[in-house]
């Protein structure tokens, strides 16, 4: 059963390291100055007044590589040419953004983060939006799960095969990858720092569970699954990481982002994905607690959103495109793997349940990680 989320305030810490409970933003400093504000108008995806935001400084605090630099040319270059602001870039660290917002001097603007953060920490860490000055009409459906986002990027959790191993007989069902007697060889999955409730609700899948309808209980059980396949499995600890590794041969099968499936693929090697069940996942534009630059955030969100930003974002970084009207120029490999071309087969998260459940979440997953 393949569901979708409605939007809602939810969920999930983005690393181990994060507090489970966050202070209140400006909890026992002095109080922020306002936000300017200006007339914008009826916002349009993409669009904005020009030279209306001269003399503003916008800091966006990424996740880096081509993914950054993808989403600068694409989207925050230009729209400092157009409004007259100055875009400069930092790099996305949670710890970071918690000091910054419970010290009441919030310096970032706009962060890339997951939607998990945001929701979890929404109206602490992040700013709510305020829809009236996003143009979200051509937002994906399903993707917009709290009141503290927009989407990002779309991308999945995906199968990689090795097509020189499996392309007589490729897998077709999460079940398979778990199967090592029909698919032989070794399977690289996430051994990182970052709690990954979507690798669990995988494994879920794959015992023909339904992610709308999950317990506690399954919680251990979906890890357990991931140690029964003893020495077939390995670890990937970073993106980079499980690309290489699929790259090399080492792993036959990977669980692994879409992104680093089609790296390995452009690169040559003979891998493919299983879109017969994935997970969707989604990256979120989170606004800083405290900003004093909001109405330019919002702008600056608005106009990353628009049709042919959002392809020229896809064609830099092979990410899914947040506009449903975008065209990107795709080639036959980068079309394999684009996951919003194989949105009706994908999963979307269960993001209440991980809520409620993240403390049973983040001990198993430490468990995982350590070998426990």
């Amino acid at each position: 059963m393949h569901t979708t989320s409605p939007r809602r305030r939810t969920i999930r810490a983005v690393t181990l390291g994060m507090a489970a409970a966050v202070a209140l933003a400006g909890c026992g400093s002095s109080e922020p100055e306002p936000s300017a504000t200006y007339d914008l108008g009826t916002p349009v995806a993409g669009e904005v007044p020009e030279g209306v935001f001269e003399g503003v400084t916008l800091t966006f605090a990424g996740s880096g590589g081509i993914f950054q630099e993808g989403q600068t040319t694409a989207a925050w270059t230009p729209f400092a040419e157009v409004t007259g602001a100055t875009f400069q870039q930092d790099a996305f660290d949670p710890g970071k953004l918690k000091a910054m917002v419970e010290s009441g001097n919030t310096t970032w603007d706009l962060v890339n983060t997951t939607q998990f953060d945001t929701a979890r920490f929404c109206g602490t860490l992040y700013e709510e939006y305020d829809y009236s000055k996003v143009d979200i009409s051509k937002v994906p459906e399903g993707t917009i799960t709290d009141d503290c986002m927009v989407p990002q990027i779309l991308y999945g959790l995906v199968v990689a095969y090795n097509t020189e191993a499996f392309g007589d007989n490729p897998p077709t069902s999460a079940a398979d990858f778990f199967d090592t007697e029909k698919f032989p060889g070794k399977r690289t999955v996430s051994m990182s720092q970052y709690v990954d409730p979507q690798m669990l609700e995988f494994a879920i899948v794959a015992d023909g569970g339904d992610t709308a309808n999950l317990t506690p209980e399954q919680i251990p059980t979906a890890m357990e699954k991931y140690r029964s396949l003893g020495d077939d499995v390995i670890g990937w600890t970073s993106g980079a990481q499980a690309q290489q590794q699929l790259e090399s041969g080492e792993a036959v099968m990977g669980l692994v982002w879409s992104g680093r499936g089609y790296g390995a693929a452009a690169a040559g090697a003979p891998v493919a994905p299983m879109w017969d069940e994935w997970m969707v996942m989604v990256d979120s534009t989170g606004i800083p607690k405290g900003t004093k630059n909001l109405d330019a955030a919002f702008a600056a969100v608005n106009f990353y959103g628009g049709a042919e930003q959002q392809a020229t974002m896809t064609e830099e970084t092979s990410y899914g495109p947040i506009n449903t009207e975008a065209k990107p120029e795709l080639d036959d490999t980068l079309k394999t793997w684009m996951t919003t071309e194989n949105l009706e087969t994908g999963h979307y998260p269960n993001v209440d349940f991980w809520v409620e459940n993240y403390d049973a979440l983040a001990t198993e997953w430490s468990g995982w990680v350590t070998g426990g």
